[in-house]
C-alpha cells in the first residue's frame, strides 16, 4: 500500500493543475457510467461501408492461401499466440480474463473503476489479459473467411464475439480499464465487419451480425471518447483511441453520436502526430517497437480518412513518411533488437506470418516485394523519400555516422558491420513513460548477427525488479557512475525527472573520424568517443567520466546477446562467437576490474534469458578507457 501511495503522489507531481482536474472529471466521469443504465440493443447504425476497401480475392497473394488456412485451424484448436511471439494454448472462445502464460484467471464482474491491474496476483501482467482482447487472432479468422469463403471461420469469428460481449459487459472487468484497448478493437470491428460481409452462416447472417455490432460499437466508442488519454498520458495511447474513433465512424457515420464528429478528430489526431513524432521522424517516446506501433495506428486512420475523399495536411503526410523511413534505417532487418519501453505490440495481423512480421514492414516500407500481403491488405506504402545506405534521408552525417538529430540516433553501417548509437533524451513529457536511461548506449551487430545488445523490457508488470533494472542505467552499456546521479524510476511509466539531452560532435583525432557524445550526470559529464578502425578492422569505444574536474569511477556493462559464447583468450582478449560469426573484445589498459557476468535480458515482451557479458571498471582517477571490438579472421 505504501509503494502505491508513493507512486500516485509522485504521478500527482508530474501532472498540471488542468491535469489535475481532468483526471477528476475522467474519475467522476466513470462512476456516472458505471450506474448508468445504457440500451444499446436498441441502437441503429445502417450498413457499415466505405472502409476497409478490400482487394479481390482473385487477387490474393500467391500463398496467402494456405497461409490463412492454416491459421484458421490453428486458431480453431486454441493455439494462439500473443505480441506474435508468445504461443499460448487457450479454450476457444478463451477465458478472456485469464493470464495464460503465468496460469491466472481473474475472471471478475467488478466494475472497471475498482480494478487496479497495475498489481496482480501470481505473476500476472495486464497486458496479457488486454492481448486476448484486441482480437486480433479473430481478425484473422475473419481473414480466412473473406479469402478462402471459410463459413466455419465466419461462424467461429461471431461466437467469440458474443462471447466476449457476455463476459465484458460495458465498464465492468479487467478489458474496459484502458481507452486504447478499446480504440484497437474497434480498428478489428471495422475489418471484421468488412470482411465478414456475406460470409456469415445461415442463422448467423446479418440480422444477428447487425445486433452484434449495434451491442458493442455504440459502447466502445462512447467509452473509448470520454476517457480517451490526455496530459503526461497522452502518448501512443492518445493515438490509438483517435485511430480507432476514427475508424469507425468512417465505416459507420451514425457512432459520431457517441463520439466526436470526424473533422474533429481529424484534427487532434494531426495534432497529435506532429507532437509525438520528431521533424526527423523518430517517435518521441524513445521505444522502437511503438514507432511501428503508432505508425500503424496513425495508417489506418489515414486509410480511412482517405476513404472519404479528405486528406491529412501536408505535414503530417510528410511526418507519417519520416516515422517509416525511420524505423527502415534504424531497425534491423535480422535479428532485431528494440530500445526503450516496448511491448511487442501490433494493430492489424495484416502480414503473412508473425514470425516475419517486422521483415514484412520493412519491405513494405522500402516498397522491395510489390504484390506481398501487406500491399493486399493496406495498399501501397508511403513515399519514405531519397534514402539509400550511404545517405539515409533526414539525417546529419558526421564522420562514419548518420544522426538523427532531433531523436538522438546514430546508425553506422560500414562493410560487414552495423551500429546504433542511442544519444537521446530520456522519452516523451513530463513522465518520460517509455524511456529507459541508456543514453549513450552502442548496439553491434556483424555480418547481420547480433553482438552487442540492448537489455530489453521483460514485462511492464509481472516482474517489476526484473524491469526496473532493464530501464536503469546499470543494464546499458553507457559509462556508469558510482551511486545514483538521477533520474530516478518512481514506479511504472514514471521517471522523477529528464536527464539533459545528450550532445554530440564529429573530430578529427589522430588522423581518424570520431564521434564524441556528452551526456550531463548530476555534477559531472559522461563522455563516449566512437572510432572506426582499418588495421585491425573493428571499432574502438573510449569511455571516460569527470566531475569537478576530476575523474570519477565508473562501471562500463558490455552485454552480448543470448546465443553468444564468451571465450577468455589470454591477458584482455575475449572471443565472442555466436555460429560461425566471431568478434574478439580487447579490453584496455586502464580498466582497473574485469568480470564475466550473466545477465537477465529480454529478446521480446515477456521473454527473459540470460546472457554472458564483460563488466569493467575504471579506478578512481581521470582516464580515457577504452575497448576495441574486432572482425575475426575467418569469421
Amino acid at each position: 500500500m505504501a509503494d502505491r501511495l508513493r507512486w500516485y503522489w509522485h504521478r500527482l507531481r508530474a501532472m498540471s493543475l488542468g491535469e489535475v482536474f481532468q483526471h477528476g472529471r475522467r474519475r467522476w466521469r466513470v462512476l456516472v457510467d458505471e450506474r448508468r443504465h445504457w440500451d444499446w440493443g436498441i441502437v441503429s447504425l445502417g450498413r457499415g461501408g466505405t472502409f476497409p476497401r478490400l482487394a479481390g480475392v482473385e487477387s490474393a497473394p500467391a500463398g496467402l492461401r494456405e497461409i490463412l488456412a492454416r491459421d484458421a485451424e490453428e486458431i480453431r484448436k486454441g493455439h494462439w499466440r500473443a505480441f506474435g511471439h508468445l504461443k499460448l494454448k487457450v479454450e476457444v472462445p478463451p477465458r478472456w480474463h485469464c493470464d495464460y502464460l503465468a496460469g491466472q484467471d481473474l475472471a471478475t464482474g467488478l466494475c472497471s473503476s475498482r480494478l487496479e491491474y497495475r498489481k496482480l496476483p501470481g505473476g500476472a501482467d495486464i497486458k496479457l489479459i488486454w492481448e486476448l482482447s484486441r482480437w486480433t487472432q479473430l481478425t484473422r479468422l475473419a481473414m480466412a473467411a473473406y479469402v478462402l469463403e471459410d463459413r466455419a471461420a465466419a461462424g467461429r469469428c461471431e461466437q467469440c464475439l458474443w462471447d466476449w460481449l457476455e463476459h465484458n459487459p460495458p465498464h465492468r472487468g479487467w478489458n474496459w480499464t484502458s481507452a486504447l484497448e478499446g480504440g484497437i478493437r474497434l480498428v478489428q470491428l471495422a475489418w471484421m465487419d468488412a470482411l465478414l460481409a456475406g460470409r456469415l452462416e445461415a442463422g448467423l447472417g446479418e440480422e444477428a451480425w447487425g445486433a452484434l455490432m449495434a451491442r458493442l460499437l455504440p459502447a466502445h466508442v462512447h467509452y473509448v471518447w470520454r476517457h480517451r488519454s490526455f496530459g503526461s498520458s497522452a502518448n501512443n495511447h492518445l493515438l490509438g483511441e483517435l485511430a480507432g474513433l476514427m475508424v469507425a465512424t468512417v465505416r459507420w457515420p451514425r457512432l459520431a453520436r457517441w463520439g466526436a464528429s470526424l473533422e474533429t478528430l481529424k484534427a487532434l489526431l494531426e495534432r497529435e502526430v506532429l507532437a509525438q513524432f520528431a521533424e526527423d521522424g523518430g517517435n518521441r517516446e524513445q521505444a522502437l517497437n511503438y514507432q511501428l506501433f503508432a505508425f500503424e495506428l496513425c495508417w489506418q486512420a489515414r486509410m480511412a480518412l482517405m476513404a472519404t475523399g479528405r486528406k491529412l495536411v501536408p505535414a503530417v503526410e510528410e511526418r507519417l513518411a519520416r516515422a517509416a523511413g525511420f524505423f527502415l534505417e534504424v531497425q534491423v532487418e535480422h535479428e532485431p533488437w528494440d530500445y526503450g519501453d516496448s511491448d511487442s505490440a501490433y494493430v492489424l495481423p495484416a502480414f503473412a506470418r508473425e514470425t516475419t512480421a517486422l521483415r514484412e514492414w520493412r519491405a513494405w516500407f522500402a516498397r522491395a516485394q510489390p504484390g506481398a500481403v501487406l500491399d493486399y491488405w493496406l495498399g501501397d506504402p508511403p513515399v519514405v523519400g531519397a534514402s539509400s545506405p550511404s545517405h539515409p534521408a533526414h539525417t546529419i552525417e558526421a564522420g562514419d555516422w548518420w544522426i538523427y538529430a532531433r531523436s538522438g540516433m546514430g546508425i553506422c553501417e560500414s562493410g560487414l558491420w552495423f551500429l546504433r548509437w542511442d544519444m537521446s533524451p530520456l522519452g516523451y513529457l513530463r513522465t518520460a513513460a517509455h524511456g529507459h536511461l541508456d543514453a549513450l548506449h552502442l548496439s553491434i551487430w556483424h555480418r547481420g548477427v547480433a553482438m552487442v545488445i540492448d537489455p530489453g523490457t521483460g514485462a511492464y508488470y509481472g516482474d517489476r525488479g526484473l524491469r526496473a533494472r532493464l530501464a536503469s542505467r546499470e543494464a546499458h552499456n553507457g559509462p556508469c557512475p558510482e551511486g545514483d546521479l538521477g533520474p530516478r524510476r518512481l514506479g511504472p511509466f514514471l521517471w522523477s525527472e529528464h536527464h539533459p539531452v545528450p550532445t554530440w560532435q564529429a573530430m578529427e583525432i589522430e588522423g581518424s573520424r570520431v564521434v564524441r557524445a556528452e551526456l550531463q550526470a548530476g555534477d559531472g559529464v559522461l563522455r563516449r568517443s566512437v572510432r572506426r578502425l582499418t588495421d585491425p578492422e573493428g571499432w574502438e569505444v573510449a569511455d571516460e567520466y569527470m566531475r569537478d574536474g576530476d575523474g570519477g569511477r565508473f562501471s562500463v556493462l558490455w552485454q552480448f546477446e543470448p546465443g553468444a559464447r564468451l571465450r577468455h583468450l589470454e591477458g584482455r582478449r575475449f572471443r565472442l562467437q555466436r555460429g560461425e560469426v566471431k568478434v574478439e573484445v580487447e579490453v584496455g589498459e586502464g580498466w582497473s576490474e574485469i568480470a564475466e557476468v550473466e545477465n537477465p535480458v529480454s529478446p521480446a515482451f515477456r521473454q527473459v534469458t540470460t546472457a554472458p557479458g564483460l563488466r569493467l571498471m575504471s579506478p578512481d582517477k581521470p582516464c580515457v578507457l577504452r575497448t576495441r571490438f574486432l572482425a575475426c579472421g575467418g569469421s
